[in-house]
């Protein structure tokens, strides 16, 4: 083994103890989406269908429906193997990326075969947050470089394969991946050997495209911009004030209209994914992905790279950097297509690799001389010991709202008491707690199966979301509005947030958020 390849190694070692070093811990909570992910693999290791009884090869072609958003099924079964030595907990769920954000760490040296690249994805902050949950976003990070890097490689079978598994972990991906193949094909030309692979590759996409024309397109179509919020009154505003001033209302529908519209807020989302902010100072709009906010996703001392980066851009703009530039810029298409605050990692995790890699060739371009690698690798040393230090001591405090803080807490605390009621109230503000009540109580799959089949209703009714729904059952378990107002027949136990409570209300457990703030109260109400 050469002295680099054990370098990237040890770089791999490295990434790892990062990446799992007390995962169950930290980001501090657990979300619905991560408790998702560990209960579909827990009832398909026991039962070999989800939650909703959809048997696992179906998946491909539905995708699971959860709580009404429709994940991509790939997480859930990278999922099983820990599961089922781990046992059904925090700790299994995530541990599948952090070790997919382990080996991205060796994708990107295979792709670049530049050390740097290596070291820089081992310890950047972006990377390793996202590495830390089930966020399924990230295995994108291990499957397009490494796909490029087979597909480069002439090795089209593999690459076709890596790409397929690609497609199923997470929505952006299915946008990006397309684009990405079309690049590749246009980068290198087409040749006879692509011919065969390709048509696997398209035989094998097939199930994921039947899921996007299906109820599975729902959320895509939910969270994008072609579908404001608040409809398209933004529009008919702006028509409706020029119209008010003295424009003609033929003239206003020219300048506002919704092409314009969505032309508009694409680019200006777009934009704000290459601005400085959110490289190196204001960094993720929300934690609920791990990230700090606040805080860039890249450290400062990467402002240099960037610089190398660009110098070697305008003087010596070689085939392999322009095709670098080009997949980072696909890889922001997702997230600029979205609404929401803005500053979306999760979305744009994608372009994470390829950003790697501009910053590496920057960098190898910057260090040239012992000198400056020795004062910079200080430097870099230290940024990311600041990082750490801001991640486990600061950022809890922060995200612990965004992280469905307190379920850790609150369950083995409760479920002793909620066995003495004939009747358990969760309140809907609580963020899907059914599927919390779910994982920790490990509920037989076969018994949620049943139950979940008249939750249905749900979607009956025209609504989007499980939690939408109020007086959905699990066992004694009700979920909805907590109603605590209400006189009850028997006697009855009620877990909401505080500010549902009377204030003088007696009650079991107060759950606090790490600020001190009273996060979950567990209290009864007797007949």
């Amino acid at each position: 083994m050469s002295k680099t390849k054990f370098l990237v190694l040890g770089f791999m070692v490295l990434g790892l103890v990062l990446r799992v070093t007390w995962l169950a811990k930290y980001p501090a909570g657990f979300t619905p989406d991560e408790a998702a992910f560990g209960y579909n693999a827990y009832s398909i290791l026991q039962t070999g269908k989800d939650e909703w009884g959809t048997s696992w090869w179906q998946l491909f072609f539905t995708n699971m429906r959860s709580f009404g958003d429709y994940k991509l099924p790939l997480y859930t079964f990278l999922t099983i193997p820990g599961i089922k030595i781990f046992g059904l907990n925090e700790f299994s769920t995530r541990l599948p990326n952090a070790i997919i954000g382990t080996l991205a760490i060796g994708a990107i040296y295979l792709l670049t075969k530049r050390l740097s690249a290596a070291v820089i994805l081992t310890l950047s902050p972006w990377a390793i947050s996202m590495s830390r949950g089930a966020f399924e976003a990230n295995l994108a990070t291990l499957f397009l470089p490494l796909g490029i890097y087979l597909f480069l490689k002439n090795k089209y079978w593999l690459s076709v394969l890596v790409f397929a598994l690609g497609f199923y972990s997470y929505h952006s991906a299915r946008l990006v991946t397309p684009l990405v193949i079309i690049s590749l094909i246009i980068y290198k030309k087409v040749n006879k050997g692509m011919l065969f692979p390709g048509i696997l590759l398209g035989i094998l996409l097939i199930p994921g495209l039947m899921s996007m024309v299906s109820r599975g397109s729902a959320r895509t179509a939910d969270v994008s911009i072609i579908s404001p919020t608040g409809g398209w009154g933004a529009v008919a505003d702006r028509r409706f004030e020029a119209i008010v001033v003295g424009l003609p209302d033929a003239v206003s529908r020219f300048f506002s209209n919704k092409p314009i519209y969505v032309v508009s807020a694409f680019v200006k989302n777009y934009l704000s994914y290459w601005s400085p902010q959110f490289w190196f100072t204001n960094g993720a709009g929300e934690a609920t992905y791990g990230m700090i906010t606040g805080r860039g996703t890249f450290y400062y001392i990467e402002i240099i790279f960037l610089i190398g980066f660009v110098i070697l851009l305008i003087h010596k703009p070689k085939k392999e950097y322009l095709f670098i530039l080009l997949l980072a810029a696909l890889g922001f298409v997702p997230a600029a297509l979205s609404k929401g605050p803005g500053y979306a990692t999760n979305r744009a995790v994608i372009a994470l690799p390829f950003l790697v890699v501009m910053l590496s060739f920057g960098a190898e371009f910057i260090l040239k001389k012992k000198s400056i690698i020795i004062l910079l690798s200080i430097i870099y040393f230290l940024s990311t010991l600041f990082f750490i230090e801001d991640y486990l001591y600061h950022a809890p405090k922060n995200s612990a709202r965004s992280m469905n803080y307190g379920w850790i807490d609150l369950m083995p605390r409760l479920m002793p008491i909620a066995d003495r009621f004939p009747n358990v109230r969760f309140s809907r503000s609580l963020s899907e707690p059914h599927i919390f009540v779910a994982f920790y109580n490990k509920i037989d799959p076969v018994i949620y199966q049943k139950e979940s089949q008249s939750w249905l209703e749900f979607e009956e009714k025209g609504l989007k979301f499980l939690d939408q729904y109020d007086g959905y059952y699990l066992d004694k378990y009700r979920f909805g509005d907590l109603k605590y107002s209400e006189k009850v027949n028997e006697p009855t136990l009620y877990i909401g947030r505080p500010n549902e409570f009377p204030d003088d209300t007696s009650h079991y457990i107060k759950v606090f958020y790490p600020d001190g703030t009273p996060d979950m109260m567990v209290a009864e109400k007797q007949p």
